[in-house]
């Protein structure tokens, strides 16, 4: 046999080394990937639920004493609902609001007799608000343009039965008037503003140009537009010191006889609040100029003072406030200086007030007699 033969039969007779069997690998755990959380869905608040309903009402007993007959002041006292106001906001989507509120017993004042007349229906507010930013929110429409901090206060959160002649002004029942308030009521007109801005050293501010109309006039009395301002500066919500002031130009009577008044108005106020107590200072002024040369320059203003004190958890408070109001000093004898003091009670945290109030007034230094009031009222919010 030849070699090659004898060592292929050997090579074919020798087992074959078995091949490696391949590693097995541990069962080594994935990484644990978080799985996306699912997207939050979308809530759809019904329609309905995009409106608020808000509003007041204040009805009581008013006299004004001594009693008199036959006078503009003390001889019409008795019930009386002061104001019934309704308002609507709705928001149709994010940031922007739409807002009207009417008053169901405007008074509507005879012309020739300013203790006759009667309630109604009346438009209040009547505007659309968007909210770009904190620092930047617009509105346009009918509302109180920003000046003077007792005016601005809601109608509904008036701690008295009515604010003071400088907001208000002056007229019959309670006084011979009539005489009107150094700050304006609402208005037509757009408004840019903020809400509060900063930490504990807050600011504020409001810029706009109004008609200078006043409430519900069908169209302006000329062609001007009444430019408002106000600025806020605050301690942590404390201490609050508001400036504001305004330039109007308005006409008046009938064509052609007509008498264009130039109005510069300015005033400060200064309001505090800590543990229940509140309190407010104020002045206002204004200068009025005359289109016809015979007549002078004239000047009004006004202060006021008032403190106000709520116990939380009785429901009790009570209020004092004095204002002086000079409404001319071209004219004699027309001086107001007007002390209230009240007293009240919300029972058991519900959504009203009992009121009792004495209100001294000193006006007209000529007059026969006084014209104090002594008023009761319920203050129903919602």
């Amino acid at each position: 046999m030849s070699l090659a033969l004898v060592l292929s039969l050997a090579l074919a007779q020798t087992p074959a080394e078995a091949a490696p069997e391949p590693v097995q690998e541990k069962d080594v755990p994935a990484a644990v990937v978080p799985e996306a959380a699912p997207a939050a869905p979308v809530v759809q608040i019904p329609w309905y639920q995009k409106f608020t309903l808000t509003g007041f009402a204040r009805v009581g007993v008013f006299y004004t004493f001594p009693f008199q007959d036959q006078q503009l002041v003390g001889s019409n006292g008795g019930f009386r609902v002061a104001d019934f106001r309704l308002g609507l906001e709705f928001r149709p989507v994010d940031k922007f609001t739409v807002y009207t509120s009417i008053e169901l017993a405007a008074p509507l004042v005879d012309e020739n007799d300013p203790l006759t007349g009667r309630r109604i229906v009346d438009v209040r507010d009547a505007y659309v608000q968007y909210d770009v930013a904190k620092f930047f929110q617009i509105r346009a429409g009918q509302f109180r343009p920003p000046y003077y901090a007792e005016m601005l206060q809601s109608d509904g959160a008036i701690p008295f039965v009515s604010r003071s002649v400088l907001a208000g002004g002056l007229t019959p029942p309670e006084g011979y008037g009539p005489r009107t308030g150094l700050a304006p009521d609402r208005q037509v007109g757009v408004q840019i503003g903020s809400t509060r801005l900063g930490d504990r050293f807050g600011f504020k501010y409001a810029v706009g140009v109004f008609n200078g109309n006043g409430l519900n006039h069908l169209f302006n009395d000329n062609n001007a537009v009444t430019p408002v301002a106000r600025v806020e500066l605050d301690i942590s919500q404390r201490i609050t010191l508001g400036l504001n002031g305004y330039y109007n130009s308005r006409t008046d009577g009938a064509r052609p006889n007509q008498l264009t008044t130039n109005q510069l108005s300015y005033g400060a106020d200064l309001s505090a609040s800590h543990m229940g107590l509140t309190g407010l200072l104020a002045f206002l002024g204004k200068s009025s100029s005359y289109s016809y040369a015979g007549l002078p320059t004239d000047s009004s203003l006004g202060a006021l003072a008032q403190v106000r004190y709520q116990h939380t958890p009785t429901g009790l408070e009570a209020a004092a406030r004095f204002a002086f109001f000079e409404p001319s000093n071209a004219q004699t004898d027309d001086q107001v200086i007007e002390v209230a003091a009240m007293v009240g009670w919300r029972p058991f945290e519900l959504p009203f007030r009992i009121l009792l109030q004495y209100t001294h007034r000193n006006e007209e230094a000529r007059a026969t007699y006084s014209n104090d009031s002594v008023d009761a009222m319920i203050h129903a919010v919602w």
